[in-house]
């Protein structure tokens, strides 16, 4: 599931992530077009707002 999914079913905009998480909403938008990569603490915290594991949206980070 990517992190547009997973905002998706949980109802949220990108901004509704970043108000929860303080990633700033532009940062969001690069993320999930695959410009760029976020830390892994921003990781948690959108997994954490989504109620999912980190790499159940970043399944690239199981190897972290």
């Amino acid at each position: 599931m990517t992190l547009k999914e997973a905002r998706f079913f949980k109802g949220l905009n990108q901004w509704d992530i970043s108000v929860k998480t303080g990633i700033p909403q532009s940062k969001l938008s690069l993320v999930e077009r695959g410009y760029i990569d976020l830390r892994e603490d921003e990781k948690k915290k959108i997994a954490k707002v989504l109620g999912c594991k980190v790499t159940d949206i970043f399944p690239e980070a199981e190897g972290a």
